[in-house]
């Protein structure tokens, strides 16, 4: 039960119901009741006028009233109970109860439920600023909530390699409820007065401070110190990773993995592939005594990455998948995928836009539809420079001002050998008021609609205006990525922090930064920093790598000392599967719960493999367990690993349970 998806103020459609079925993404539903107001009175005239101006006509013979002073207001008073008594049989009006919203839910199902369904998205056209007020807040809470996933992960790991956890559920629980907490609706919206900020930066940064150092301990543990020359890259996904990462400077020009394979080291980083919730440990090796092989040096060099610089000022950055050309404003004005030849910018891409930003009610909760009317020059004195360039990457640099103003951007973008992806690595000294600044990504797709990833799924927006349904959609939350799409191929924007997201016909552009003034004056200015990055693929959306490449930029590879031999921990062998969760169950039990979720709105039977052993059984998301073992299709055990087949429906979240072997216990 929810009211404010009445509000609307910028010309959108009113919603048609007040109960009905809400019908999600993965097609299962829950009864709904929206009222128009969580602060209505229980005086005649405020029932009749409430009852004859509902929205819903049919289908609707009671309405669920909330009444009395909220929104902090102190809840109902004596007046407010004594008009609802004298209205329980009054003559001309309607007949009033005084039940609560389970009595409401009940009685409605004893006359049939609910007639009306409603499919996916309740839209709100309204508080769009939310998205992106607050920015260093928002970042925080992406941190955190990567931290304690992390955290979660390898105590579960290392209460099976190493014969017991580091840490109780109930040490896990203090960290997550100061994130929890700190997730309120009038903090991590951007709605709150400026003190608000002050403690919950300093409580979540604290609370990630001690997850990080929880995490590393437990790395302690489960790595062998011994060899100083020696460190291991950790993935907690459940896919195998290829990804760049630095190496602490005491590791030589090159290093060589447990089959032997010699890697280069080049300005201290290295490529590397590591297992599915697994380990890859490299060795410091002797340049002489250990060269990489001739099939090593192909590899090597088919993925080298170069930087050339034109005779206009424009730089071309290049490895053995894309081409991109940057001209001298930092725009992406050509982004050519290699293979087939297609150019996918459809205009100047990572182009900043800049606009007043004075919405006519509510400052840091709103955005209005007619921003677009008061744009103003985002970027100048701009230049971009060479930073760095070697056969695993280059980086240019962007430097400028916003608004020929104090507010300084500079940002490193960054190509890497073996990626389909350009990385914009940003940092904004922002000094603005009533501004809203965006990045623009025009694409060579045709679309008329495009994709936002929301919690354990995506939800399909239109990139058209043509109806009122469109327009007010003209601005939406993502989490981790944006996509735009035909079925031959497609382009996706992948964030590290950023929830605001606008698409219009082929463009997507990433709401940036806010300047807010009320009710916390000068909202972000200061220092910012963030991440995002253009993909692109050939093929259709659901064959795309775009959930794994979004986890990879928000997760990173965890570079640990020493040795931890941790072959394949768990692996997911449909792509479209992602693990979400691994963890000790809540009741103490040493029991491992594993949380995964289809994600992309494909039917798909899969094989999990883990060295995780024990009886495996389903459960609630709270962990409750299941009576039927049916959906866990097939078992097959051997002595320090199982596999079991799981059956996902689209969008689905399955969690199972792995029992701790009784013998352990």
């Amino acid at each position: 039960m929810t009211q404010k998806i009445f509000w609307s103020y910028n010309e959108g459609e009113e919603f048609p119901y007040h109960y009905f079925n809400w019908k999600g993404i993965d097609g299962t539903a829950v009864t709904a009741f929206l009222p128009t107001s969580y602060n209505y009175q229980t005086t005649p005239e405020e029932i009749e006028n409430v009852w004859k101006s509902r929205r819903q006509k049919r289908n609707l013979d009671s309405f669920l009233l909330p009444f009395g002073y909220g929104d902090g207001g102190g809840g109902p008073t004596r007046d407010h109970i004594e008009y609802a008594l004298r209205q329980k049989d009054l003559e001309g009006g309607a007949a009033v109860e005084l039940k609560g919203p389970n009595d409401f839910f009940h009685d409605m199902e004893e006359k049939g439920g609910a007639a009306d369904t409603w499919n996916g998205e309740l839209y709100f056209s309204a508080h769009r600023g939310t998205y992106t007020t607050q920015a260093k807040t928002k970042a925080n809470n992406r941190r955190g909530e990567i931290v304690l996933r992390e955290l979660e992960f390898w105590n579960a790991i290392a209460s099976k390699e190493k014969c017991g956890a580091l840490y109780t559920p109930e040490e896990m629980e203090e960290l997550w409820k100061v994130l929890l907490l700190n997730q309120f609706h009038d903090i991590l919206p951007g709605s709150g007065i400026a003190r608000v900020y002050e403690d919950a930066e300093r409580e979540v940064e604290e609370m990630i401070r001690r997850a990080e150092a929880d995490t590393r301990q437990i790395f302690r543990v489960l790595a062998d110190r011994e060899k100083q020359d020696t460190v291991s890259v950790l993935n907690s996904q459940g896919f195998a990773r290829t990804e760049l990462v630095a190496l602490p400077e005491t590791i030589g020009d090159q290093v060589m993995t447990a089959d032997g394979a010699v890697l280069p080291v080049v300005n201290h980083k290295v490529l590397v592939t590591v297992p599915a919730a697994g380990a890859l440990t490299l060795r410091g090796s002797d340049p002489v005594s250990c060269a990489p092989n001739s099939r090593q040096k192909d590899i090597l060099h088919a993925s080298e990455v170069s930087a050339v610089q034109e005779t206009d000022g424009s730089w071309i950055l290049s490895n053995d998948r894309i081409r991109a050309v940057i001209d001298e404003k930092g725009e992406v004005v050509s982004f050519v995928l290699l293979k087939s030849g297609r150019e996918y910018a459809g205009g100047p891409m990572n182009h900043f836009r800049l606009f007043k930003d004075v919405p006519r009610k509510f400052d840091a909760w709103d955005i209005d539809s007619n921003y677009t009317e008061n744009e103003i020059e985002a970027l100048t004195e701009a230049s971009v420079t060479l930073l760095e360039q070697n056969e695993l990457e280059a980086v240019l640099l962007l430097k400028g001002k916003l608004e020929k103003a104090d507010s300084v951007l500079s940002q490193k973008i960054i190509l890497r050998a073996g990626q389909e992806q350009l990385f914009f690595e940003t940092e904004a000294d922002w000094h603005a008021l009533h501004r809203l600044l965006k990045v623009s990504f025009p694409v060579n797709v045709m679309t008329t609609e495009g994709v936002n990833e929301i919690q354990y799924g995506y939800v399909k927006r239109p990139t058209v205006r043509s109806r009122a349904y469109d327009k007010e959609r003209f601005e939406v939350c993502n989490h981790r990525y944006t996509a735009l799409f035909d079925g031959a191929h497609g382009a996706a924007v992948l964030n590290d922090s950023k929830y605001g997201i606008s698409m219009e016909d082929n463009r997507m552009e990433l709401s940036l930064l806010r300047a807010a003034t009320a009710p916390a004056m000068r909202s972000d200015n200061g220092l910012q920093k963030f991440t995002y990055a253009l993909t692109v693929w050939e093929g259709r959306f659901e064959e795309s790598r775009v959930v794994q490449e979004a986890i990879s930029l928000n997760e990173p590879l965890q570079v640990v000392p020493g040795v931890v031999t941790l072959p394949e921990a768990l692996r997911v062998d449909a792509s479209n599967i992602i693990l979400d969760a691994v963890k000790l169950a809540e009741d103490g039990s040493g029991d491992v719960i594993v949380r995964m979720y289809e994600s992309m709105r494909c039917d798909t039977t899969t094989k999990v493999c883990t060295r995780i052993m024990g009886d495996v059984s389903l459960c609630s998301i709270l962990e409750q367990e299941k009576d039927t073992k049916a959906e866990i299709l097939s078992v097959q055990k051997e002595e320090d690993v199982q596999e079991f087949v799981l059956h996902f429906a689209p969008f689905e979240v399955k969690t199972i349970r792995i029992h701790k072997p009784v013998d352990t216990q």
